[in-house]
């Protein structure tokens, strides 16, 4: 009898997945799924699959990466691509990776039988004792370094996995206390128990107690649907309390009751209370110190005597920033696609050299983005960013001293520091005193009265906070067919840190393009890019909606065209919104039109296209044509996302039925489709209902909102545009870079 192999299944469609891994399982196999790679890499590690049916198109790690990383780690895993929408290029590149074959969807059971049956008898056949008798590298200790901090956390973790008993880990944000967490789990003496993570910040304080524990014993509930409690759903798992000090006092109480009834019930196994095997909790807080100021509870604290794990900051450990360094380059340009980067000694003594207020996080974020943004295999300590390598230790000493001359007492240097402190979180948090006491674990009450004592409210105004920049919370996939290409084609959106852009990615060779004007390569019906081999073509529906949503910072990972989806930015909304915004630290500059510019002439029955200062984004559009589309008009304002979505986004492209043999002569509007555009001939629109009288200028307006975003930034200006198209907005965007001589 054959061996029956252990499949995974990763693709981001449930239905695709469920209907995989009901065939399979009625077949006699053993299958798992993974919505996306991360999943499925975690899968790989702890379930050893034999072969992975792998979606190109997934959010976060796309297929070609979790490819790459699946070979890194296992490279006799036998992988079989499948995609809904891809190319020979991507094939080529899938096979050239080590993937066994190529699939296109809708897949037939009988194909996937016949592929997992070849894969196996060629298994068979090379190798001796056949597929159960593989041998696998070892997996690396995730907890990277050998400084003595690292060596005596490993030893601590040795030890408690050894126990039953819950877990504290202490450390400052960004430390990795979640990893930490994680590799206490993965030491689980083999028992394979789940672990669920629970952040407390993200809930009100007021659901959180009940969101734990479930209803009180009164049957009271503040929830709005009925559901199972987090202690429920944990029930025989492991959890991993997120900010254990955001507890209010009473689920403090309720939790400390639950450790000490299952501490007492541990030798009477039947006696145990429902909930988690074991807790693991973390904290960037002295809950010692909070103890003693009566916010945290002794009885709570006492649970984890002896079981207390602490971090050490990164400044304590800079012999370790090397080998993390080394890590993050090696496995991020794995993440990313990118050929492996070499990192000089030069840069790696400024990397050592800075206190890393953000700890192992933020190094993480620099490398990150040292990976998107060097273009060449080797970083140099030019590609650090200034705000890293422009303060050395020598310059950073001085300036202290200078600093510690310029007061005459203790006091007034105490309270210079203290004044400092306040002015820049409450700035921070524009001037909301609720959220900035909340932000810095204080009483409001407090805060007002160190305000009010350091006089801070006689400080000059502060000006209104610049933007900041934005990015998604998660990774999304959207998929759909090329206008001009005809191809079926999709895209991964993927956030990325602060200052890195807007960067179009093939998905097939990693390489990227970045938003900008200089990188178009053309605007004939559409403003298409190009920098190297790389592509990125139908752009201006999609930018439209980044403009409008002030999303910065974003990795677009294509084939060569976007989607043109239904001739709008609807979907493009959609997709951005059920990812959600994320907002970042750094700040976003706005480009403030400082006179005016034109393109054209400025008359009637001329094309021209004309910007000027104004105090927001405003679009005039006047489009005249002859009938049946006639002389429209159109004002728009950018005042928020909603106005976008409703009054700009839904306006269609459109053709005309005279055009089209021309178009498909010049290997065009292959993907055109009478779902997605609006067809007009001599007479009328042939295949639609308008969605607004005046659609087509406000298309136009949609295409401005594109193109200039071609600099990376929002724009503060008046547009005032008569019958102009792609061409005259690019040229406008290079006027304006030029004569405003920006970056």
């Amino acid at each position: 009898m054959m061996f029956k192999a252990k499949i995974l299944a990763v693709d981001d469609e449930e239905d695709i997945l469920n209907t995989l891994s009901g065939s399979l399982e009625d077949e006699g196999y053993e299958v798992w799924t993974a919505g996306d790679g991360a999943e499925a890499m975690e899968l790989v590690r702890t379930k050893h699959p034999d072969v992975i049916f792998l979606d190109i198109w997934l959010p976060g790690m796309d297929g070609i990466q979790t490819l790459k990383a699946i070979k890194e780690f296992d490279a006799d895993i036998e992988v079989v691509i499948m995609t809904g929408h891809g190319t020979v290029n991507t094939a080529v590149q899938a096979i050239k990776l080590g993937a066994a074959d190529f699939l296109e969807k809708p897949l037939s059971l009988d194909t996937i039988l016949e592929t997992i049956r070849r894969i196996l008898e060629q298994h068979l056949l090379q190798r001796e004792g056949g597929p159960e008798g593989r041998l696998r590298a070892p997996r690396r200790d995730e907890l990277i370094g050998n400084s003595p901090p690292v060596r005596e956390l490993r030893k601590e973790l040795g030890r408690l996995a050894k126990e039953e008993g819950p877990v504290l880990i202490v450390g400052e944000p960004g430390t990795g206390k979640e990893l930490i967490a994680r590799i206490l789990h993965g030491k689980d003496h083999g028992k394979r128990r789940p672990m669920i993570k629970f952040a407390t910040t993200i809930w009100p304080e007021e659901e959180l107690e009940e969101e734990i524990f479930g209803a009180s014993s009164n049957g009271s509930t503040k929830r709005k649907e009925a559901r199972k409690s987090l202690f429920e759903q944990a029930s025989g798992r492991i959890l991993y309390l997120d900010a254990i000090d955001e507890l209010p006092m009473s689920a403090q109480t309720r939790l400390a009751e639950y450790l000490k009834e299952r501490k007492k019930a541990r030798s009477a196994p039947s006696g145990l209370p429902k909930g988690p095997v074991r807790i693991i909790a973390s904290t960037t807080k002295d809950l010692d110190k909070a103890r003693r100021e009566h916010i945290f509870s002794e009885e709570l604290l006492e649970r984890f005597q002896g079981r207390v794990l602490r971090i050490s900051p990164l400044t304590e450990r800079k012999s370790d920033i090397p080998e993390l360094t080394r890590f993050f380059l090696k496995t991020l340009c794995m993440d990313y696609g990118r050929k492996p980067k070499e990192i000089d000694d030069e840069a790696l003594q400024t990397l050592v050299a800075f206190d890393w207020p953000g700890n192992v996080k933020e190094l993480k974020n620099i490398v990150e983005r040292m990976v998107i943004s060097v273009p060449i295999s080797r970083i140099t300590e030019k590609d650090i960013p200034p705000s890293i390598r422009g303060v050395t230790v020598a310059q950073a000493e001085g300036t202290k001293s200078q600093a510690y001359e310029m007061w005459d007492s203790f006091q007034e240097a105490s309270e210079s520091w203290e004044k400092d402190y306040l002015l820049y979180h409450i700035k921070k948090h524009e001037g909301d005193f609720k959220a900035t006491a909340k932000a810095l674990h204080m009483d409001p009450r407090r805060l007002a009265r160190k305000v009010e004592k350091l006089h801070l409210l006689s400080e000059p105004e502060p000006s209104k906070p610049s933007l900041r920049q934005r990015t998604l919370k998660r990774s999304v996939v959207l998929a759909g067919q090329g206008l001009h290409s005809g191809v079926k084609t999709g895209l991964i959106l993927t956030p990325l840190p602060p200052n890195s852009g807007i960067l179009f990615g093939n998905i097939t060779t990693g390489e990227v393009v970045p938003v900008h004007v200089d990188n178009v390569q053309s605007t004939g019906y559409a403003t298409c890019l190009r920098k190297g081999a790389t592509s990125a073509k139908t752009t201006e529906h999609f930018l439209a909606v980044l403009h409008s949503y002030r999303i910065s910072n974003l990795l677009v990972k294509i084939e060569d065209e976007l989607p043109i989806m239904d001739g709008s930015s609807l979907d493009f909304c959609a997709i951005v919104e059920d990812a959600g915004i994320e907002e970042q630290e750094d700040a976003l500059e706005e480009i403030v039109i400082d006179k005016k510019y034109v393109i054209g002439t400025e008359a009637p029955n001329e094309k021209f296209l004309r910007v000027e200062p104004s105090d927001t984004f405003q679009v005039h559009y006047l489009l005249s044509y002859p009938e049946p589309i006639g002389r429209q008009e159109v004002d728009f304002t950018l005042k928020n996302e909603k106005e976008f979505k409703d009054l700009i986004a839904p306006a269609r492209t459109f053709g005309f039925v005279k055009d089209v043999e021309m178009l498909e002569s010049m290997g065009l509007a292959s993907g055109g489709k009478l779902t997605n555009l609006i067809l007009v001939d001599e007479e009328k629109v042939v295949n639609t209902t308008l969605r607004f009288p005046d659609e087509f200028a406000r298309h136009k307006i949609l295409d401005i909102l594109g193109d200039f975003y071609l600099l990376g930034r929002p724009i503060r200006g008046k547009v005032t545009a008569q019958m102009t198209g792609h061409s005259e907005n690019v040229a406008m965007m290079k006027m304006i870079r030029e004569q405003m001589k920006i970056v």
